[in-house]
């Protein structure tokens, strides 16, 4: 067995020397950096209670102000401009509120095409009336859907159809083929 009792007093110093000398150093820098610590993050926490805290935002600057970081470095700190919030445009005009007519009893209207005259705002018998072929062909040419389809014979169509003449708008319509006409 090992005797400690024999063991000298440098035996003991190289056993436990470099833990005391680690423990020492830890005391010594906890020492040194106390006090910077609590003037650079302790002023920085609230004492109050959680409902009691206010959070003032931002702080502004007038002027230039020199400030020192935790690690010692000085700053100079610069105001800047707020940023201009863009001007919000005004709001559309609020549409009337139309008859909403089924489109698709035109020749050559389909569900998609009617949706498309939708979003264009045209929605009744009478707006499509109103509108000129080479406008439907513009319309139907944004939405890329131009290219199979007549649009001729849709202001008369709806102009029948709006007027009610719905004899009419069937004689008409026998004589054309998805809104081309084949006589």
């Amino acid at each position: 067995m090992f005797n400690f009792q024999a063991l000298p007093f440098s035996g003991y110093l190289l056993c436990y020397g470099p833990l005391a000398l680690v423990l020492l150093g830890f005391i010594a820098a906890a020492i040194v950096t106390d006090g910077k610590a609590r003037r650079t993050y302790l002023r920085r926490l609230d004492p109050r209670p959680e409902a009691e805290r206010v959070d003032e935002g931002a702080i502004a600057i007038s002027g230039p102000v020199d400030a020192l970081t935790p690690s010692g470095v000085s700053v100079r700190l610069l105001p800047v401009a707020a940023p201009v919030a863009p001007a919000m445009p005004a709001p559309p005009p609020a549409r009337v509120a139309s008859v909403v007519d089924n489109l698709q009893r035109i020749e050559g209207v389909g569900p998609k095409i009617a949706a498309v005259l939708g979003e264009a705002g045209i929605t009744s018998f009478a707006q499509v009336a109103q509108a000129s072929a080479e406008r439907l062909r513009q319309i139907l040419d944004e939405a890329g859907m131009a290219a199979i389809h007549d649009t001729r014979s849709w202001p008369e169509q709806a102009r029948l159809a709006a007027a009610g003449s719905w004899d009419e708008l069937q004689t008409l319509q026998d004589s054309l083929r998805g809104g081309r006409d084949v006589k």
